[in-house]
Parts: structure tokens; C-alpha cells; sequence
């Protein structure tokens, strides 16, 4: 639209809303505050992902029916190509790297719910929520952020300065530029950051053995933790598997510096076999894992949501998905405005504080308290933890209970 063009090219522009960051998270909340009614502006560095016809991503999520949910409530779902989409029914975990560890069995029917999660390639998600914005009419500015000022008056509001030299006013910042973020920084908000020593190293592969909607994980001291993920196979025949390895930093290099027949090898020894054979379809890719967590997910005149307000071990495969639990209750938040309050009003958004600050907390607790578990530990507490570990896995009442928080 043209109002779009004039709007990429000003020097400066005022918005109600500005959300800095071009993940899916950032995308999601620039989509729902502009369907809220808001004129908003969506900030960063532009990329356009490479279309489906070029292969798989070898970076993918999966997605909790909460999410779903959530997609679905911003139109966003059902315009995805359901070709590029699996849906996980099964969860066999094993507490071990032996064929005969432990196996923990979660499972959609007895949960209750449609399907465990869903596994959707970034780029599919990227376009989806890219192409969502552009026919919305949200003002895109491919630029980065370089300052901020704030106005905390009932008639202020927020000033960033922009890396080309333009300007951006708003009335509210929503951040969601990632761990390293910028905007939290400006804000005076000091992370805490443990470093796992590890790094998630991605992969996509072809198996000779189906996998029949089913994710598989096995994690253990040396092995760290190694998950696939079911991919919309090839043929009936056949399998398609996504990989996250949250490797050591040893064995992360060692991965990246096999050829792509030894890397299928490698994980098709360390997965017994699960898939059989298998067939390397991406290149490795790896990045590094931290926890972060911050003292406030607020500050004057901003939110912070997704990696910007808190990251986690991927080894529950949930940080998309309270990223996106941190947009819907951004959301929710922002209908249950009353219409005398500013949009910025910090009494207003200490409600979507108090109500991310628990499920966020819960979630890291859980996912660092299992990483720390299954690393290494002294002899005496590692019969202590096989034995929790095998309650857990024989409970079906604890089953149900890890089914109904993850579809959150």
C-alpha cells in the first residue's frame, strides 16, 4: 500500500506501538496489537526466508496447542501449508543413553489433547507471519535500534532513534529483539545468564524406518541431550526427522566437523537405531544455550516478551512457546484496558507482569532443574535420580499433569 511506502521512507514516524525484534515472537505481537486496532510500526533488520521449493529448515518448533491457539486467533494457522507440518501424537524420553534406559511415554490421547505439539519449520513460520503483517498494513522498518528516551508523563511517551538516523515515536515499546537485546540494555535492566557449555546442534535427515508421529529423546552426562523430531515424511515408506542435539562443546564440534554421511552415522548409532538408516538433508547448524533470566519484565513505557525477557534449555523444546504465551497475555492485557488508562500506563502492565512472572519462572526452574539432574553428579545422587525419575516416568497422574502445562 502506498500509506506503507510513505511510511518506510520518512525520517520520522509516530506509532502507538513499536515492537522491535523480527523473530516469530515479535512478528506474532506486531500482528494481534495492529488487529487490536493500534497503529503499530515493526522494527529490525529485514530477511525474507528462502521459500519451501529450497529444501527444509533445518532450525524448527514444535508447537503446543496453546500456541496453536494463539496462531490460530491471529488467522495465522490455517494459512500455513499443512504439507509442512507434523503433528506429534507420541513422547517416548529416555533417561539414558543405553537402549534400555528408563522411558518416560507421554501421549496425546491420554492427555486430552488434539496432538502433543505440532513441529513447524522457522522459515514456514517466518513467511506466514511476514506475509500476515504486510496484507495488515504494519509499517515495517527494515533499521535498527541505536537509543531510546522516555516521557513517563500520562501524555509521553517513548522516543527511539533508529541506526539510519530516523526517528520513532510511540506510546509503548514492546521488546522482543532477542537474548542479546538492545532495548532491554537502554532500559537499565541487567540480566542474569548461566552459560550450559553446550550448543544445540540442528540437522535434518532422511530414515529408512517411518516414524510414526512420534518425537524421541535421550539425554545422559556425556551424550547431553539428543531429540528427534517427526518432519511430513518423504513416502508412506519412509521417514523425516529433525534433529536438536544440546551437545557438550567438545561433542558440538566434533558434530559440526563430521562429513554429512558420518553426522547421519553418529546419530543413527546414538539413536539405536530408531529410524534406521539415515540420510543427511541440511547442514549442521548450532547455537549457543544459556538461561537468562531478568529481575522485571516491565519497564517505563516497554515490555519485554520472548528471548529478550527470559531463555531456557531447549530440552522440553518450550521456549517459542512461552515466548508466544508471553504475546497472548500481552493481548489479553490490552483488551482488558480500560478506556480511561494510557497505553503506556505502568499500573496496566504490571498485570501482564504478575501474570508471565510464575509461568515463565516454572518453566525455567523445570528445564534447568532436569539439565542439572542429568549432567554430571556424584555417584551416591545418581541412584537417587534414577529412582525420582523412574516414579515419574510409572505415574500416569505426573503424565498428565507434564502434558496439560506443556500445552499451554
Amino acid at each position: 500500500p502506498a500509506a506503507y511506502t510513505r511510511l518506510m521512507d520518512a525520517r520520522a514516524a509516530s506509532f502507538d506501538a513499536a515492537v522491535v525484534g523480527r523473530g516469530a515472537v515479535g512478528a506474532a505481537a506486531a500482528l494481534g496489537l495492529s488487529q487490536s486496532g493500534l497503529k503499530v510500526g515493526w522494527i529490525g533488520p529485514a530477511t525474507r526466508p528462502a521459500p519451501e521449493s529450497e529444501g527444509w529448515d533445518a532450525r524448527v518448533f514444535a508447537l503446543s496447542p496453546g500456541t496453536r491457539e494463539l496462531l490460530r486467533g491471529l488467522r495465522v494457522w490455517d494459512a500455513m501449508p499443512g504439507a509442512r507440518i507434523a503433528p506429534v501424537y507420541d513422547m517416548r524420553v529416555h533417561a539414558g543413553p543405553g537402549a534400555d534406559a528408563p522411558e518416560l511415554h507421554l501421549d496425546a490421547y491420554s492427555g486430552h489433547v488434539d496432538a502433543l505439539s505440532w513441529i513447524v519449520e522457522n522459515r514456514t513460520l517466518a513467511r506466514t507471519l511476514d506475509d500476515a503483517l504486510r496484507f495488515a498494513g504494519v509499517a515495517s522498518l527494515d533499521d535498527a535500534v541505536a537509543a531510546l528516551q522516555v516521557d513517563e508523563g500520562p501524555t509521553g511517551g517513548a522516543t527511539l532513534s533508529l541506526a539510519s538516523g530516523r526517528t520513532v515515536a510511540a506510546k509503548l515499546v514492546v521488546a522482543a529483539d532477542g537474548a542479546d537485546s538492545t532495548l532491554r540494555g537502554l532500559a537499565g535492566i541487567e540480566p542474569r545468564v548461566r552459560d550450559y557449555g553446550q550448543r544445540g546442534v540442528v540437522a535434518n535427515f532422511d530414515t529408512t524406518l517411518p516414524h510414526g508421529d512420534t518425537a524421541y529423546q535421550w539425554f545422559g552426562p556425556e551424550l547431553g541431550w539428543l531429540a528427534l523430531l517427526p518432519l511430513p515424511p518423504g513416502s508412506p515408506e519412509r521417514g523425516r526427522a529433525s534433529m536438536v542435539w544440546s551437545a557438550p562443546e567438545a561433542l558440538a564440534a566434533e558434530l559440526l566437523a563430521l562429513s554429512p554421511e558420518a553426522l547421519a552415522a553418529r546419530v543413527a548409532e546414538a539413536s539405536h537405531g530408531t529410524l534406521g538408516a539415515m540420510t543427511t538433508i541440511t547442514p549442521a547448524q548450532a547455537f549457543p544455550l544459556r538461561l537468562i533470566r531478568v529481575p522485571r519484565l516491565i519497564a517505563p513505557r516497554m515490555v519485554l516478551v520472548g528471548d529478550a525477557a527470559h531463555a531456557m534449555h531447549p530440552l522440553a523444546g518450550q521456549g517459542m512457546n512461552v515466548g508466544f504465551g508471553d504475546v497472548a497475555e500481552l493481548l489479553a492485557v490490552l483488551r482488558g484496558r480500560e478506556f480511561y488508562r494510557d497505553l503506556g500506563d505502568p499500573l496496566l502492565w504490571r498485570r501482564y507482569e504478575r501474570a508471565r512472572r510464575e509461568a515463565v519462572s516454572l518453566m525455567q526452574y523445570a528445564t534447568d532443574g532436569l539439565q542439572r539432574a542429568f549432567g554430571p553428579l556424584p555417584g551416591p545422587l545418581v541412584g537417587l535420580r534414577d529412582l525420582g525419575w523412574r516414579g515419574v516416568a510409572s505415574s500416569d497422574w505426573l503424565r498428565r499433569r507434564m502434558i496439560a502445562q506443556a500445552a499451554r
